[in-house]
C-alpha cells in the first residue's frame, strides 16, 4: 500500500509541474493599437514554406483598422495574413470580405497555399474563399512581421491591435478535414502540436522580440482548462 502511495504522490506532484510549464504553452499575446505596437524577428529558415504552407491562428478582433495584419512576410508581401478579410496573400491576395467574425470573439483562422494549386482561406474549420494560386515559389529572405506592416508607408490602416494566439506555419497544405479537426478541438488543445511539419512555432515566436504594446496573458478559456487539470490532482492527492 505505501509504495502505492508513494507513486501516487510522485505522479501527482509531476503532473502539478507538469501543468505548471503547461500554462506557458498557453501564453497568448495581446497588441496594441499604434505602429509602434508590433513583433518583428528573422526567420532562422523559411524554405520549408517555399513551395507550400498552411498558417493557422485563433485571432480576437479589437480594433477598426481597414487593412489590419497579422502577419506580414516581407520585404516581397510574400505571405500577408490579416484578421478581417482583407488581406489573405501567398504572393497575390485573395479578398473574403464579410466571412470574419466581428470584434470581440476568438476565431480559428487558416491560410493554405501550394504553388501552382490553390490558395485557400478557412475561418473556424469552414473554406470561405479559394482561388488559383501562382506558379512561383515563394521569395526568400526578409523579415517577418506580426501585427503591423513593417513598412512605414503602410502606416495605420494595417495595425492589428488585437489579440493573437498560436500561430504557426506548416510547411505543407494540411487538408480540410485536419483544419476542421484543429478548429473543433478549441483553442486550448494542442492537436496543433502533433503536427510533423508545424516548423515555425508559436512557442519561438513567443521568444522573438516585441516592440512598444505588445503583452502575454492566458486566455480565460485556457485558464478553466488549465485550472480544471489541478483541481483533478488536488482531489487525488487530498483521497490519500
Amino acid at each position: 500500500m505505501v509504495p502505492f502511495i508513494l507513486s501516487l504522490i510522485i505522479y501527482c506532484i509531476h503532473t502539478l509541474s507538469s501543468a505548471a510549464e503547461e500554462e506557458k504553452a498557453y501564453l497568448a499575446l495581446s497588441f496594441g493599437k499604434t505602429t509602434g505596437d508590433y513583433i518583428q524577428f528573422t526567420p532562422a529558415d523559411m524554405s520549408p514554406f517555399q513551395s507550400s504552407f498552411t498558417g493557422c491562428a485563433w485571432i480576437k478582433r479589437q480594433h477598426d483598422a481597414p487593412n489590419p495584419m497579422i502577419l506580414h512576410f516581407h520585404p516581397y508581401d510574400e505571405i500577408i495574413m490579416g484578421s478581417n478579410g482583407y488581406w489573405n496573400q501567398a504572393k497575390i491576395n485573395l479578398q473574403v470580405r464579410g466571412r470574419f467574425p466581428g470584434k470581440n470573439v476568438w476565431f480559428h483562422y487558416c491560410l493554405s497555399w501550394s504553388a501552382g494549386g490553390e490558395q485557400k482561406v478557412y475561418i473556424n474549420g469552414e473554406e470561405v474563399g479559394s482561388r488559383s494560386a501562382s506558379s512561383s515559389n515563394l521569395t526568400m529572405g526578409g523579415d517577418i512581421s506580426l501585427g503591423l506592416n513593417a513598412q512605414s508607408s503602410k502606416g495605420s490602416s494595417y495595425i492589428f491591435g488585437g489579440q493573437l494566439f498560436k500561430l504557426n506555419l506548416f510547411s505543407e497544405v494540411l487538408s480540410s478535414s485536419e483544419i476542421r479537426q484543429m478548429s473543433e478541438a478549441g483553442m486550448c488543445s494542442s492537436i496543433e502540436m502533433e503536427h510533423e511539419t508545424r516548423k515555425l512555432k508559436w512557442e519561438r515566436i513567443l521568444t522573438e522580440p516585441r516592440y512598444g504594446n505588445v503583452v502575454e496573458f492566458v486566455p480565460a478559456e485556457c485558464t478553466s482548462y488549465i485550472m480544471a487539470k489541478l483541481d483533478k490532482m488536488m482531489s487525488l492527492l487530498k483521497e490519500i
